[in-house]
């Protein structure tokens, strides 16, 4: 999903917030008029407002370094590295004045580590339905059946986990391309995620900012009720508590929404802070929820009153890029695939779940990774899929089956 996503906001960026375009043009004027220190100025001002952006990060560094600011210069620089490792610093005459120091010297060794292959989950099985594209994958614990949600084909599928042989489950013309599902606590219902991409099959311009939350009978598998919303709106992911709460992130709005009195309804609305809405979990009480901004990093929000934190990440550890994110003994681990080279990073949290106290890489720089998306927690594992064909569609939705692998699921365990 979030190519697609990350280019919808790049456009409301672009579009809505005039004033951020007009700081990056007068900061390029100061640049080439060479008054650094107004360039430094006006480039501070675009990092706080749009915090994250690899050209915003990238000229920061460039301009401390332009001010003799190395420490922080550096520190942008780090900032980049995890954002893109492939980012080309070293030859860039603007960092001229530091180059000689040992901290500048460094982030070429700081850079190269970032590209080292870290491979600790394994894969499973091989799905046979080529151009299925998976979002989630989910296990039925009393049906003991796999469950795969497409977002091509606007369907959900069974899998065989010996075979990979894919059955249909749910499918019909009224569906959109699905992205989560999960179910109630009982197993009793299945609550699945679904929204309007030109990516999926038969898509229209009428369709266009559609999502909608379907509850389905999993013993019958039939929707049962239908929560729409139009305009533009992205569900993403789905958390179902203890209790049978249901909450969902819409990746266009920052809303988080939840289902009252048998209606859609606004839960909390970060319009005001946060930018693309993602992943979402909750810790095992269920007094915190946890969710990914795509640009900013975790939000963590107390339940009980919707206090909301921003959780600050470890030194050489990126916010950037999450889109899964689960929960699991005491951490949380993150799907970071809008980052290069694509990553699962374990955040272990301190005991009130409110800091982030240490990291760990687990997978880094797979050639079998080709954006992973949303993870599945089951028993001590943690399942997805490994690869999606976001980079095969054309600018229109058309998919390059030749630019297709089928779908490989794998597993992490804890």
């Amino acid at each position: 999903m979030k190519n697609i996503v990350f280019l919808l906001v790049m456009f409301s960026f672009l579009s809505n917030a005039q004033s951020q375009r007009d700081l990056y043009n007068n900061s390029i004027k100061a640049y080439e008029a060479k008054n650094y220190s107004e360039f430094l100025q006006l480039t501070k001002q675009l990092d706080s407002i749009r915090p994250m952006h690899p050209t915003f990060t990238y000229n920061l560094a460039i301009a401390y370094a332009l001010n003799q600011q190395t420490d922080n210069a550096v520190l942008q620089l780090k900032k980049a590295i995890l954002m893109n490792a492939k980012t080309a610093f070293e030859d860039d005459t603007d960092f001229q004045s530091i180059k000689e120091t040992e901290a500048f010297k460094s982030l070429s060794a700081f850079k190269q580590k970032q590209l080292d292959v870290v491979a600790t989950s394994q894969k499973v099985i091989t799905l046979s339905e080529k151009a299925l594209h998976p979002e989630s994958v989910l296990y039925l614990s009393k049906a003991k059946t796999w469950l795969a949600s497409s977002i091509r084909k606007r369907k959900i599928v069974s899998f065989d986990e010996k075979t990979g042989n894919c059955t249909d489950w749910l499918t019909t013309e009224n569906i959109l391309a699905v992205f989560a599902l999960k179910p109630d606590a009982k197993e009793e219902f299945l609550w699945v995620a679904t929204c309007a991409v030109p990516e999926m099959e038969n898509y229209s311009e009428t369709l266009k900012g559609k999502a909608e939350i379907l509850k389905v009978n999993i013993k019958t598998k039939k929707i049962i009720k239908r929560y729409s919303l139009e305009g533009n709106h992205v569900f993403g992911d789905i958390y179902v508590t203890k209790n049978n709460k249901v909450f969902i992130s819409d990746s266009d709005k920052p809303i988080i929404y939840t289902i009252k009195n048998d209606e859609l309804a606004v839960w909390l609305s970060l319009e005001n802070t946060a930018f693309n809405l993602q992943g979402i979990t909750m810790n095992r009480e269920e007094d915190m929820l946890f969710i990914a901004d795509y640009l900013k990093g975790i939000a963590a929000i107390k339940t009980a009153n919707k206090e909301v934190s921003w959780l600050n990440f470890p030194k050489d550890a990126t916010p950037k890029g999450i889109d899964g994110l689960v929960y699991a003994k005491n951490s949380l681990f993150a799907v970071q695939n809008g980052v290069s080279p694509i990553r699962i990073t374990q955040l272990k949290l301190n005991s009130s779940h409110t800091e982030i106290t240490d990291f760990k890489i687990v997978d880094n720089n797979r050639p079998e990774f080709d954006e992973p998306a949303l993870l599945t927690l089951v028993k001590d594992k943690l399942y997805f899929f490994a690869n999606s064909p976001w980079k095969a569609y054309d600018k229109n939705g058309v998919l390059d089956e030749s630019k297709v692998t089928n779908p490989e699921l794998f597993f992490l365990k804890q």
